[in-house]
């Protein structure tokens, strides 16, 4: 059997659920099952050839954050489409996240708490200079690197995209955008009343 996570205290077993629902009309247009441990991205390709099948475009892509590295999203936003997700939360401890640093997409360029600037590349991690982190006043606030090491921070592949969902977050207008993919969940938990615990 295999064994999926949720998080560290939650597990479940066996196969996994996945569906593509019409929000305008509740109807389920497509559906997969994939083992538990096997990461949601695989499904959406699944789902996609169902849709194609039934020769449907996918002009809005309301998903969980576990499908946002899926080629799926990309074909979508590729073909003119919308991708409606909430953003990777950024963790570090106490110290300053990601989130407290400032990325201009346009410049493409990141500013720490401090002021200083770098330039960063998609896909990479950026090093801030080590020398000026060393005598740093937020110093103890943001990093614990080892001396003669600069904080780093990671610039995701699409980090385009969470940059957009992270301002789409920010706003009232945003977050009830992103909180129409509820319906999915109550499709979701429709399917398992019918079905139990077998995912047919």
């Amino acid at each position: 059997m295999r064994h999926g996570r949720k998080s560290k205290s939650k597990r479940f077993n066996g196969y996994k659920r996945h569906i593509a629902t019409d929000l305008d009309t509740d109807l389920i247009l497509a559906c997969a099952v994939t083992p538990a441990n096997r990461p949601e991205e695989e499904a959406a390709p699944v789902l996609q050839a169902d849709l194609e099948r039934q020769r449907r475009r996918i002009a809005e892509m309301h998903i969980d954050r576990g499908y946002i590295t899926s080629p799926v999203v990309a074909d979508v936003l590729a073909d003119g489409g919308d991708v409606i997700c909430k953003p990777w939360v950024p963790r570090n401890g106490k110290l300053f996240t990601k989130a407290d640093f400032k990325i201009n997409m346009r410049d493409r360029t990141i500013t720490c708490p401090a002021g200083e600037t770098e330039s960063i590349d998609l896909g990479a991690d950026v090093e801030f200079s080590p020398p000026l982190c060393a005598r740093c006043r937020l110093r103890t606030k943001c990093t614990t690197a080892s001396p003669g090491s600069g904080r780093t921070v990671t610039i995701a592949d699409d980090e385009l995209l969470q940059h957009r969902l992270r301002k789409l977050m920010s706003s009232a207008k945003g977050r009830e955008r992103i909180r129409e993919r509820v319906a999915v969940e109550h499709r979701l938990a429709h399917l398992g009343r019918r079905q139990g615990r077998r995912a047919r």
